[in-house]
């Protein structure tokens, strides 16, 4: 029997996700964290808050961004984060803790641009990225617009005063005498809703315009006007305002970082990677590491009669006289698979495992000497083994390459990143054993009751 041990990189993975304030205290930020690949969104957002320094009376809003629209809510926090790809780009809102089930608005944010498929016809094209802000119980066109100008104070241009909600007012009073919106039931979303017809013609004092979407309706949209008093539906969970940007609002604020969100992890093309390396002991630390179950995963308690959210973690029982170590160059996921270069240090003369024992009452050797190492070389699709093999006669190691057999002045030389498979026996070992026990001990995070296996009895 042998160990299949993981190499460290494959257990974590390294995310970036762009953080807002949504008081216009500090503009967006990316914080890159490294999580458990087997974590779920609420590993993510933990990472995250503490990355962020996220104060005790704060939480994270995260959300996927694409096109310029918020598509997506991490709000499951079982979800496992494989549903994140590498390219995704995701950004989270720093939201009062005490406003949770509350509404909040997000601004979408659209400006003038043509069209070279329209013959360079002008039409509103969304830019940027979404901010969000909490929402008042009591909300109007007043309320949404200062909401606005909040969110944007980091972005705003030190050279230019902006015009507040009370001073718009008095200089478009003429345009106000709209009723009151109400969003409470499903027929008076789509009521008086249209598209971007007689828009070219409406100006503001404040550089943009509002106009109030819904997520049921989405391609249709009203005017907010100042003194529009906005009814939500008490399942209403979002209110989608598109900011119509005009040219003397856009001067006033620098909003290129809208447009830069960095992706969750970018591959950088054409560029090498430095090489990972890390030691045999980092992986033999990796493979006993206590790790959760996902919902997908969860262990049937023997006391309660229930399946309950565990966690897992492996152990050596017993070591044997030959011991083989193969090390999982070979990495999959949901969306791609690839191998590994990371180069393992491991040991040759003496591998000494006796901290990784769970039984110690034996009187054994737990040190151990390599004698032959197999590589691999190439891809997931193909490629070509190779062996070093020690020769205790002649205390040399030889290269075995197919029919090709040459010997090593060096043996340092057998360390390589092409390195699969270890071949190690113990030194003045005990031949009575000849296999390695491990066990496997889940503990449930619900119960008290633990249960303990050797490997391969069904959990």
């Amino acid at each position: 029997m042998y160990l299949s041990l993981p190499l460290p990189s494959t257990t974590m993975r390294t995310m970036t996700v762009t953080v807002f304030s949504t008081d216009g205290s500090i503009g967006p930020s990316p914080y890159t964290v490294s999580i458990p690949k087997s974590g779920d969104f609420k590993t993510l957002i933990n990472a995250l808050s503490n990355a962020c320094s996220l104060r005790d009376d704060e939480r994270l809003l995260v959300a996927e961004v694409y096109n310029s629209s918020l598509i997506r809510y991490l709000e499951d926090p079982s979800d496992d984060i494989s549903l994140i790809r590498d390219g995704d780009k995701l950004v989270a809102y720093r939201l009062p803790k005490d406003s949770e089930g509350a509404a909040v608005v997000v601004f979408k944010s659209e400006r003038m641009e043509s069209s070279i498929s329209s013959f360079g016809r002008k039409s509103w094209k969304n830019f940027g990225t979404p901010l969000v802000s909490n929402l008042p119980d009591t909300i109007d066109g007043r309320t949404i617009y200062n909401l606005l100008l909040k969110a944007l104070t980091p972005f705003r241009e030190p050279k230019d005063d902006v015009l507040d909600a009370d001073q718009i007012t008095g200089k478009s009073s003429s345009v106000n005498e709209t009723s009151d919106i109400d969003m409470s039931s499903d027929a008076a979303e789509c009521s008086s809703m249209n598209t971007n017809a007689g828009e070219d013609d409406m100006t503001t004092e404040g550089g943009m315009l509002f106009f109030l979407n819904t997520e049921r309706f989405p391609n249709q949209r009203m005017k907010i006007e100042m003194d529009q008093t906005i009814t939500l539906s008490n399942l209403q969970k979002r209110l989608i305002v598109s900011v119509s940007w005009q040219d003397n609002g856009l001067k006033q604020y620098n909003l290129d970082p809208l447009d830069s969100l960095p992706e969750v992890y970018k591959t950088v093309l054409f560029t090498r990677r430095p090489q990972e390396t890390c030691s045999l002991y980092a992986c033999l630390e990796a493979f006993i590491k206590e790790e959760p179950l996902g919902p997908e995963d969860m262990w049937y308690c023997p006391g309660c009669k229930e399946h309950r959210q565990a966690s897992k973690k492996l152990d050596l029982w017993r070591l044997p006289e030959i011991l083989i170590i193969h090390l999982k160059r070979f990495s999959y996921s949901r969306y791609t698979k690839n191998k590994l270069d990371t180069y393992v240090d491991f040991p040759i003369h003496d591998l000494d495992l006796s901290s990784y024992i769970r039984d110690r009452s034996g009187q054994m050797s737990n040190h151990y000497q390599l004698y032959a190492v197999s590589n691999h070389y190439g891809s997931m699709g193909g490629g070509h083994y190779t062996a070093y093999v020690y020769n205790d006669g002649k205390k040399k190691w030889y290269d075995f390459d197919d029919r090709c057999v040459s010997g090593l002045e060096n043996e340092d030389s057998i360390k390589t990143s092409a390195a699969y498979v270890l071949f190690y026996r113990r030194v003045h070992g005990d031949t009575s054993l000849v296999d390695t026990e491990t066990t496997t001990i889940v503990e449930s995070t619900d119960c008290t009751t633990s249960g303990v296996a050797a490997a391969g009895d069904d959990l």
